[in-house]
């Protein structure tokens, strides 16, 4: 059986993504970015490309 995003989730939003990791070199910095829905919670997802840890401070633009 196939997940599917439910119809009231819109097909990608900005968000700005703040890496929270403290080793990182580029945390506590912002880029904001195009996201696309996840199937399952949590609905939208970054990765770090400095440090490839996931970002939970995503904040719609």
């Amino acid at each position: 059986m196939t997940a599917r995003v439910d119809e009231d989730i819109p097909s990608f939003t900005k968000l700005r993504a703040t890496c929270r990791n403290a080793v990182c070199p580029k945390s506590g910095e912002s880029i904001t970015g195009t996201y696309f829905p996840n199937a399952e919670p949590p609905i939208y997802r970054g990765w770090c490309g400095e440090c490839d840890q996931p970002i939970t401070d995503l904040v719609p633009v």
